[in-house]
């Protein structure tokens, strides 16, 4: 049966960066769009006519029993619905049952149509595939996005955009290669985007530019274009991930706004109702706009404006009643900005904390404005907004804070082995007797420890890509706790731990990762409990679920910060943890294993006792 599916939209889903199909109403594979076929190297027309089950294993024919029954199923399942394939609660279906795949069907008579399978980017269907820092970046993109994405290399070139581009500037802008910003840029914006783009190559910054370029129509529009670096596992710089979005409206606006605050003695009542105008689209944006009289310090405030500081709601404001919101040690710098711009008509452009007047929160405000001048040139007033950058200073204060942490915990098993290292070539040097063997079981140990802080890294970057996966296969958990039960013997001496006896207890899950995660638990469980404690570990089936359990005679935890501890780089307030080294990721890492295995994890600690109790429970 035919597909009746245009020859223009066959064309269009070659074109599409995701591993799509068409599927005939008499369920044979009428089409492989190009990124399918080059991601698995098949040959499309051996594919094109055969039947959905065979194809599919021919396609997938990396795991033959695992993918047979992945396609009968796929096929069995579209067989049995077809007739209601068009509802939204059968494609919701589809997607829970098949994961990471989705279709739509196109047609103008629902119960006779073709169906577009995609199978997205990088999922079972291309899991044979080496997936490129590119592809991988993909994966966040959607296929309608009215975003402007592109990702260039270190040296500028593009390697890819969306169509989105291509919506806004015709065929102007290639698919790959060097992008001529010469020709389409203005020429007042070229030079300074030029000079901020490969400055931010050179440091691997993150950029953000506003500048003018011809669309499709040969018409210059605003767009404002930020950068952010690419990263490879190994942290090496690949270029920049860049979106863009057309600002044409609000850059004329606040262009305008300039024209109008170096006309105000000319048309105050024009000003004013430009300004009104403005005010509000900065206030549906929480930005607060202020304008001070450089002579009498008074102030016109937005309620935006007030409701950041805590300032009153109503009647007048003066400088004097800001400055009680910012905080003692900025107060002589914010002071010196509002100098600069009042007796040189200098930008306005600060950054700073305050503390709200009426919570006492604190936050971190930036103010950004422009000084309007009289007939003679002298500064008379100044205009500007401000805007709650907390989130974004946190945000950098925590990554500096993480790197700070890893940089120290990975240099002190380095240390470590080196100090190993040199005693072992001293005592050769000396003729001496080497104890080659209880040294290489401290370098091993120190080995280890590195071994899993890195890989506690890699897990956090899987786990914000959402590429953290298990292999979830039947195996006995007496071994697995054995196995681990015998390391901490060998490797620890400071702690007694007790471990619940069994000989065998099948479990179907990913070994490995459940490993992971009691090797976790029993390791905090040590390093928070005083030396000579005993660590009480047990397990056992109930209703359908295994449960594990690690109960520690440590400093328990604080009330209110059993959920917290399963957050990324949390760490608790109790001030006698202090001194104890971590960043914070270990449990949050454990919350998603377990997680992926349908179960759950908790933490429990009685007011007033001793110790703390870690636990999971997932399907037996």
């Amino acid at each position: 049966m035919e597909d009746n599916i245009s020859a223009e939209l066959k064309h269009s889903l070659n074109l599409v960066p995701s591993c799509l199909m068409i599927i005939s109403p008499s369920m044979s594979i009428s089409m492989v769009n190009d990124y399918f076929a080059d991601c698995l190297k098949i040959d499309k027309d051996t594919i094109v006519n055969m039947d959905l089950a065979p194809g599919l294993k021919l396609i997938l024919n990396s795991s033959p029993d695992l993918i047979q029954d992945y396609a009968l199923d796929l096929e069995q399942w579209f067989r049995t619905n077809f007739d209601r394939l068009f509802l939204s609660a059968v494609k919701d279906a589809f997607k829970s049952e098949f994961e990471g795949v989705s279709y739509n069907m196109i047609s103008t008579d629902k119960s006779q149509g073709a169906i577009i399978l995609n199978f997205g980017i990088g999922s079972i269907a291309c899991k044979k595939a080496m997936v490129s820092e590119r592809e991988m970046t993909l994966q966040n993109m959607t296929d309608d996005s009215e975003v402007l994405i592109s990702m260039v290399d270190e040296y500028g070139s593009l390697e890819f955009r969306n169509l989105a581009w291509e919506k806004f500037m015709g065929e102007r802008i290639p698919s790959q290669g060097r992008f001529q910003w010469e020709e389409l840029v203005h020429g007042d914006d070229l030079e300074p985007f030029h000079n901020q783009l490969y400055n931010a190559i050179s440091t691997r910054a993150s950029f953000s530019a506003e500048l003018r370029i011809k669309d499709r129509n040969n018409l210059y529009r605003w767009l404002k274009i930020k950068g952010s670096p690419r990263l490879n596992s190994y942290q090496r710089f690949l270029g920049y991930v860049c979106t863009g979005i057309e600002i044409s409206e609000t850059k004329n606006q606040l262009l305008e706004l300039t024209r109008l605050n170096e006309a105000l003695i000319i048309s105050n009542t024009e000003i004013a109702a430009r300004k009104e105008e403005l005010q509000s689209a900065l206030d549906a944006a929480e930005m607060g706009s202020c304008s001070l009289d450089i002579a009498t310090l008074k102030a016109k405030m937005s309620q935006e404006y007030r409701n950041h500081y805590g300032l009153p709601l109503q009647g007048d404001i003066d400088w004097q009643m800001v400055m009680q919101a910012v905080e003692p040690e900025y107060r002589d710098e914010v002071n010196q900005v509002l100098y600069d711009a009042a007796e040189h008509g200098t930008a306005v452009d600060s950054t700073y904390p305050i503390r709200h007047l009426i919570s006492g929160q604190r936050k971190w405000m930036r103010v950004v404005g422009k000084v309007s001048k009289d007939k003679t040139g002298k500064p008379q007033s100044i205009y500007a907004v401000v805007m709650d950058v907390t989130g974004a200073i946190q945000e950098e204060h925590m990554k500096n804070k993480f790197i700070e942490m890893v940089s120290h915990e990975l240099k002190t098993p380095l240390t470590s082995i080196g100090g190993f290292i040199q005693l072992l070539a001293y005592k050769h040097d000396l003729g001496q007797q080497v104890d080659a063997a209880n040294i290489s079981k401290k370098v091993h140990h120190q080995l280890s420890k590195m071994g899993r802080m890195i890989e506690g890294f890699l897990n956090i970057s899987r786990i914000e890509s959402s590429e953290m996966k298990i292999e979830k296969r039947e195996f006995n958990f007496c071994d697995l706790i054995d196995e681990l039960n015998e390391e901490f013997i060998n490797e620890i001496s400071t702690h007694r731990i007790s471990t619940t006896k069994c000989e065998s207890l099948m479990v179907n899950g990913d070994r490995d990762r459940i490993g992971m995660v009691i090797h976790n638990l029993i390791s905090n469980a040590i390093k928070y409990s005083p030396s000579g404690s005993p660590i009480q570990i047990e397990f056992w089936v109930e209703d359908s679920n295994l449960i594990f359990s690690v109960k520690d005679q440590g400093i328990g935890i604080i009330p209110g910060e059993e959920e917290k501890l399963f957050k990324p780089y949390f760490r608790s307030k109790n001030q006698r943890i202090h001194t104890v080294s971590g960043f914070g990721i270990g449990l949050f890492i454990c919350a998603k294993i377990i997680k992926l295995h349908d179960g759950v994890i908790w933490a429990e600690s009685k007011p007033g006792e001793t110790g703390s109790n870690f636990s999971f429970s997932i399907p037996h």
